[in-house]
């Protein structure tokens, strides 16, 4: 007995010793995750910790993002909501992470901010609400190597927020310092994007133009030498062939948006086409209500419904032809399409923020389902 009372205490005491054992991890582009590590450090240029004895540094633009060990239970409930595009309950639970280790706390109020920004939908006053706090993260963490995506951040919350001007300062000084600070080619390209889609939005339709352009030229020459990031570099290739054609139909020069997109619906690459097929649907849309045809609707919805089909990968051409469908419904109405048509409108629409929860089109489609 007196063994078992000496015994005891210490055995009682080695859980709580092994669970103060920290293992981070960092996820890297190359597919491969660093273990068994403890971070100590974010950098501009990386990702600082301890192996073991020895001290290592891995470079941002190898990094896809860190693995933390003894994450609370809010943190990892939030990454879950974000996976399933739930980014109200994501903004909250990143919003009630505590952690005794401050590099998590840093993370958890990024995270809180990006989940805020895609949760913003049409709301501006959220939308100044979220760029403020992403401006405070990034004056607070002026050195870190997510300082280029808050940039990005900041700018998109302020497009959102209406405030066209400082949203482009802000997507300048990304541009800027990708080449500076070497962000690397891909931060030039979404930096480029960014702003397009900024200028897009202040009914700038000649400036996006060329910066859509420009956005598109600086993804390809990239993806030449590209080693990471293609698929991403490809798609902002891709978009921002899309954003020239959007250009013409925010001049209402829907026949020349029309000629456009069917150009690119004849690529023989099948992003493209299928983007190209979603932006002719767009422009006959868009004719059609204008001009009140209905006959067009009807060919707008054979363009948008082949898009949706020939978008293998389930992209942003699928959400803005679900989307489109659902307008079509709406504008045709219960003489073309009987009583249903409101149901079946709504349909689409679910489906576009409910499978595609982080595309520009799902905060439209909730928009639309409840007007």
């Amino acid at each position: 007995m007196r063994i078992l009372t000496i015994l005891l205490p210490v055995a009682f005491l080695l859980p709580s010793v092994s669970a103060q054992k920290i293992n981070d991890a960092i996820l890297k582009k190359d597919g491969s995750r660093m273990r068994g590590v403890e971070i100590t450090e974010f950098l501009l240029s990386g990702v600082r910790g301890k192996r073991g004895n020895d001290d290592f540094e891995v470079p941002a633009y190898q990094i896809i993002d860190v693995e933390w060990s003894d994450l609370p239970e809010e943190f990892l409930s939030a990454r879950a909501a974000m996976g399933r595009g739930d980014f109200e309950a994501a903004t909250q639970l990143f919003g009630a992470v505590t952690s005794s280790r401050e590099l998590v706390k840093v993370d958890a109020e990024f995270f809180k901010i990006k989940a805020a920004i895609a949760s913003i939908g049409a709301d501006k006053a959220a939308a100044q609400t979220a760029a403020e706090h992403a401006n405070n993260w990034l004056t607070n963490n002026v050195n870190h190597w997510r300082t280029p995506e808050a940039l990005l951040l900041t700018g998109r919350a302020q497009r959102l927020a209406g405030t066209g001007g400082t949203a482009a300062a802000t997507l300048k000084t990304l541009e800027e310092r990708a080449i500076t600070d070497g962000f690397g080619t891909v931060w030039l390209a979404r930096a480029k994007y960014e702003l397009a889609l900024t200028l897009l939005a202040d009914g700038k339709a000649s400036e996006a133009r060329t910066q859509f352009k420009s956005s598109g030229t600086s993804a390809a020459d990239a993806l030449k030498n590209a080693k990471t990031d293609k698929a991403e570099l490809q798609r902002i290739k891709i978009e921002s062939r899309v954003g020239e054609g959007e250009t013409y139909l925010l001049e209402k020069e829907f026949k020349k948006a029309e000629s456009f997109f069917r150009q690119l619906a004849s690529s023989p690459d099948a992003s493209l086409k299928a983007a190209g097929q979603a932006g002719e649907g767009e422009a006959i849309f868009l004719s059609a209500v204008d001009s009140g045809s209905s006959n067009n609707l009807r060919r707008a919805q054979v363009a948008l419904a082949t898009a949706s089909v020939l978008d293998a990968s389930a992209g942003d051409a699928s959400a803005k032809a679900n989307f489109y469908l659902g307008k079509c419904l709406l504008a045709l109405g219960p003489d073309k399409e009987g009583d249903s048509f409101k149901q079946r409108a709504l349909a689409y629409f679910e489906i576009v923020y409910t499978n595609y929860p982080s595309s520009p089109w799902a905060g439209k489609a909730r928009t639309a389902s409840t007007k």
